[in-house]
């Protein structure tokens, strides 16, 4: 796949010394990592201890030369509060997100109930 995206510093490149391009070009397939959010896609690279790159897809305008716009599936997320085993309140989102200990170091937690 290839992946055209919009460089960031574009619209303030007369700040910078040195000549830019508008878009950067990728090739790769994506690849599902587990912290990569749906907001961001993450895209094989064939860079030794490089495997993949992380792209905003708000960033990407083409993919394999076919317009690309990225439409932000986010909901307003409810929110209820858990009382922990040693009796500390956590928040936990409808977007499967809590604060305990345990969500911040593993990425679930039985709070979530799923």
């Amino acid at each position: 796949m290839l992946v055209k995206v919009k460089n960031t510093l574009w619209p303030k490149r007369h700040l910078y010394f040195f000549p830019m391009e508008e878009f950067h070009l990728y090739q790769g397939e994506e690849v599902k990592v587990k912290w990569v959010p749906d907001e961001e896609m993450a895209l094989s690279t064939d860079i030794p201890g490089f495997s993949f790159r992380v792209i905003r897809r708000s960033n990407i305008c083409e993919i394999d030369g076919k317009p690309y716009k990225f439409e932000s599936k986010k909901v307003t997320a409810t929110v209820r509060y858990v009382t922990g085993s040693k009796g500390q309140t956590y928040e936990v989102t409808g977007n499967h997100k809590c604060t305990c200990p345990g969500f911040t170091f593993r990425g679930t937690c039985k709070h979530l109930g799923i």
